[in-house]
């Protein structure tokens, strides 16, 4: 019997495979990217590019460790600025006395900017290289009325002739070196404050001190 299609007259015909039903040839992507319509298959594996792998990692310590210390720091710096400015009111000098007060703002401002650090803020960074400023610039001014200050001891009966003297020729090395000592701990403090600004994951915030 002759094979007859149920959906009319024609005989069927075996159908052969042409260019556009035929499999297409796979190309490996390892070659490069096959071109649209081309009627080819990728074939291969993929994988993520050697270097892009992105690790997510908390925030850096270091600002929290750096705002408690300072915490501590200031605390036992406000006490001794009120022993000093006792002091200077007990000796009757308003530059001291005024110097003094200046100290304890320093204080008080590298206090907040401990809190600030400890709370991820980088404004407590700029508010305590500010009170670093402050304070060198104060010390230096202290170290320059040592004179004022001998004069005065010895008027008060705190010093002897002898004592004012041998104070007075060593004045101005002392001034020196106090000075030199005094920039080189605001550089050393300032560079410890700053630690959190060079760690990539620091974790600050953009908080500006003005503005």
């Amino acid at each position: 019997m002759e094979g007859n299609s149920p959906w009319g007259d024609l005989p069927e015909e075996q159908t052969k495979p042409t260019e556009a039903t035929a499999i297409p040839q796979s190309v490996s992507i390892s070659q490069g990217f096959a071109p649209m319509n081309s009627g080819t298959l990728l074939s291969g594996s993929t994988e993520m590019p050697t270097g892009q792998i992105i690790y997510l990692q908390p925030p850096s310590s270091a600002p929290k460790v750096i705002g408690i210390l300072v915490i501590i720091y200031a605390v036992f710096g406000l006490l001794g600025n009120v022993f000093s400015l006792l002091g200077s009111v007990d000796m009757g000098n308003g530059t001291l006395m005024a110097l003094d007060v200046g100290n304890l703002a320093a204080g008080a401002a590298t206090l907040v900017g401990g809190v600030m650090l400890t709370k991820y803020e980088r404004r407590g960074i700029m508010l305590l290289l500010l009170a670093i400023v402050l304070s060198t610039l104060i010390g230096v001014g202290q170290m320059s009325m040592t004179e004022e200050i001998y004069n005065q001891m010895l008027e008060d009966g705190d010093m002897d002739e002898e004592e004012y003297e041998v104070a007075m020729e060593a004045n101005g090395l002392i001034q020196s070196i106090g000075t030199v000592m005094l920039v080189v701990c605001g550089g050393v403090c300032g560079l410890i404050v700053a630690i959190p600004l060079m760690i990539s994951n620091n974790g600050l915030d953009g908080s500006k001190l003005f503005g």
